[in-house]
């Protein structure tokens, strides 16, 4: 096997905190270590040396989340609060990867500029929208393989994994000239969301507040029930697991994830 990069320690924020966390990995590698990656998430590396007949990665985690109101900012310069958000030019060249070089065209780039109509250009009235139609005019459907879908394919069929709908948000954003990004992670919720598997939502730069999420999936910014893992601009960069092998074996990927609410 070749090395192998994990996405699977939490980004701890000021509400949470690691009460525990164990990795086991069958077979045991032989070189092991933690590294934050080009956009400051934390992966783990593991190489392997010799044959293997299999992989087995098994994580045991557990979070404190206290609990707090998601609209507990402000957007500061006060000007934008309105869009189009002109960013302070210190924060140019730090959040330039967040916006395309080539911004969304076509019906995706109509859709969004309809929602911003509409909310008056109030940015976080933009992103509450955004939420609220991908929620509501959407049909969850789960997806357990892929990248996400393209953007305008989501858009036109009105369903999607929640990757696919974040992917959209993301896109939408940044037609609006916010800068965006998107995330995997955790999210505990009374609605069937895949089954409690991997999620995935969406991260914006307001000036002032910093990174702030929303949840397209759920309809709503993100909140005490949520656990990043990791943000990027490259969707595949925020994989759990990355790497190859080498050899005739076929190959075939089974996981499974349980999420416990814990009266710690």
């Amino acid at each position: 096997m070749g090395p192998q990069r994990l996405h699977l320690f939490p980004r701890l924020s000021h509400n949470q905190r690691l009460v525990h966390h164990q990795l086991s990995i069958s077979p045991m590698p032989y070189k092991q270590f933690s590294a934050l990656d080009a956009e400051g998430n934390t992966a783990h590396w593991v190489y392997f040396e010799g044959l293997a007949e299999h992989l087995v990665i098994d994580q045991d985690l557990r979070v404190e989340s206290r609990q707090y109101n998601p609209f507990d900012f402000l957007i500061y310069p006060f000007e934008t609060v309105r869009l189009p958000i002109v960013y302070p030019d210190q924060l140019l060249q730090p959040l330039s990867p967040y916006f395309p070089s080539h911004p969304p065209k076509g019906m995706v780039a109509e859709w969004a500029s309809a929602i911003r109509t509409e909310a008056g250009s109030q940015t976080l009235d933009f992103l509450l929208m955004v939420c609220e139609r991908l929620k509501k005019e959407f049909t969850y459907a789960a997806r357990e393989k892929g990248p996400p879908h393209p953007p305008e394919e989501t858009l036109v069929a009105r369903r999607g994994s929640c990757r696919d709908l974040s992917w959209l948000m993301v896109a939408a954003c940044q037609h609006v000239g916010l800068a965006a990004r998107f995330v995997s992670g955790y999210a505990w919720s009374t609605e069937d969301i895949s089954n409690h598997d991997l999620h995935a939502w969406v991260e914006v730069y307001l000036p002032g507040a910093g990174w702030r999420g929303f949840d397209p999936t759920l309809g709503s910014p993100v909140t005490a029930n949520h656990v990043a893992l990791a943000a990027s601009v490259h969707p595949q960069l925020t994989a759990p697991l990355s790497g190859s092998y080498f050899g005739g074996a076929a190959s075939e990927l089974k996981t499974s994830v349980q999420l416990r609410l814990l009266d710690l």
